[in-house]
């Protein structure tokens, strides 16, 4: 597809799915690194009690294990730092002139606002969320005449297996990042919600959503300002994606979590540009005084 009818498909849609953009190889590297950890899909907390409070989960490394609830399923928070495949996954050549192209990195330039890993199992869902008619500044989106984008977040969210009926798949309601209405399930009192933390049900269930279908390997481009979430994974087994969300480098990492001079010393300096695009700034030692 030419950039122009892409454009065109993006702004029109918010969304875009890329065919085959991860090798098989890579695959294979990235779900033998998930079975080797699966210990920590089973258990990601420190105790029963942390459990029982949804607090405190363990680390590999500096990464994260995390939930939000249960049926959201394990995120692996920071994936960045699980081995080269997932440095790889920084700038892949697949998709990163699109999201440098609709951030705009030439005037914003380009972060990560978040990566993650997430497995989830026979239940697991995601409520709705996000739409057009949040005031967020992530979830902007604009394209002017000129061709100039400014794009405030876009999430890259990589099938490491194949989703489709009943495996949980990302849903979306085309085109709500340019609607002003509110969808019917983020709407309390005439007021917009940025989530629905109300019905507890399924983004499935929800008004216009359309099930996105991919093969191992495949991957969805989109905005964050489109409404989204998941549908209920009815089929046994489990869910494995990767998620990476980019915005200009203006945006704060979500969870602030540490880079590891390791991971620091091995990127290249594209890689960097983009982790650390905003370096820390820090006086001189008394040696270089």
């Amino acid at each position: 597809m030419d950039q122009k009818l892409r454009d065109y498909l993006f702004d029109l849609q918010g969304y875009l799915v890329l065919e085959k953009a991860i090798a098989p190889s890579d695959l294979a590297i990235i779900n033998q690194w998930i079975d080797d950890h699966w210990e920590y899909v089973e258990n990601p907390w420190t105790t029963e009690e942390d459990k029982r409070l949804r607090d405190r989960f363990r680390w590999i490394g500096n990464i994260q294990t995390h939930t939000y609830n249960m049926e959201n399923g394990v995120n692996f928070q920071n994936i960045i730092e699980g081995g080269a495949v997932f440095e790889r996954l920084i700038d892949h050549p697949s998709w990163v002139n699109m999201v440098r192209r609709y951030v705009n990195s030439e005037v914003n330039g380009l972060s990560i606002h978040e990566n993650f890993l997430n497995v989830r199992g026979e239940g697991g869902y995601i409520h709705i969320h996000c739409g057009g008619h949040v005031p967020l500044s992530y979830l902007t989106f604009r394209q002017e005449n000129t061709g100039e984008w400014m794009v405030g977040q876009i999430n890259v969210l990589m099938a490491l297996d194949d989703i489709g009926t009943g495996d949980g798949s990302l849903v979306l309601v085309p085109g709500s990042h340019n609607c002003t209405e509110i969808h019917p399930r983020l709407e309390v009192d005439g007021k917009g919600l940025v989530y629905d933390g109300i019905t507890g049900l399924p983004a499935g269930t929800a008004f216009a959503t359309k099930e996105v279908y991919l093969k191992a390997g495949d991957v969805v481009l989109f905005t964050d300002a489109i409404t989204h979430g998941s549908a209920k994974r009815t089929n046994p087994g489990y869910r494995r994606t990767i998620v990476y969300r980019y915005s200009p480098r203006f945006v704060r990492e979500r969870f602030n979590l540490p880079h590891s001079e390791e991971l620091l010393s091995r990127l290249t300096p594209a890689q960097l540009e983009i982790i650390e695009p905003i370096r820390p700034l820090r006086p001189p030692t008394a040696n270089s005084a």
